[in-house]
């Protein structure tokens, strides 16, 4: 997929207009910081849109004050309009600054989950290869094995 039909999936994303399908593409951990670099690019396009924005707005307003009366009239509806692009432009930043939050906490979270479940495994192999080798268990042993019931015994072990 090309970068601008990417970038574009991404602004359906925020909308919440994407299938399922397509929000797992995003999801895929390959496209993450794709995903979180074509959102910082629309962070930064609608930062610039707002102070355009705003900068029209202030032009307009010294604009039409020189027209009297008229302009008064033409200032308030321009004004309004203003205010309208503004408002819509800045809610969908807060749903790209949220979006944004979540796809650059999904890395942290799935390396903790992944790290938590390569240890659960080690401790089960652990425990595995003791009975398959016929060792004997130590307290140690049953203090880690416990750990997966979030058992926490090693302050019950004694130093021999």
């Amino acid at each position: 997929m090309n970068d601008e039909i990417f970038a574009r999936l991404v602004a359906d994303d925020v909308k919440n207009r994407v299938s399922d399908a397509q929000r797992q593409y995003l999801e895929l951990p390959q496209n993450r910081e794709r995903w979180k670099r074509a959102l910082i690019a629309l962070v930064r396009n609608l930062s610039e849109q707002i102070e355009n924005i705003k900068a029209d707005r202030e032009l307009d307003a010294e604009r039409y004050s020189e027209f009297g009366e008229d302009g008064r009239a033409l200032l308030t509806e321009a004004m309004a309009s203003y205010d309208v692009r503004l408002a819509k432009v800045e809610r969908f930043k807060m749903f790209v600054d949220k979006r944004l939050d979540h796809v650059a906490s999904l890395g942290e979270d799935e390396g903790a989950v992944s790290r938590a479940q390569f240890l659960e495994a080690a401790i089960r192999k652990h425990k595995e290869m003791m009975e398959e080798f016929d060792m004997e268990e130590t307290d140690l042993d049953v203090a880690l094995w416990e750990a997966l019931d979030n058992k926490w015994g090693f302050d019950d072990i004694a130093s021999e």
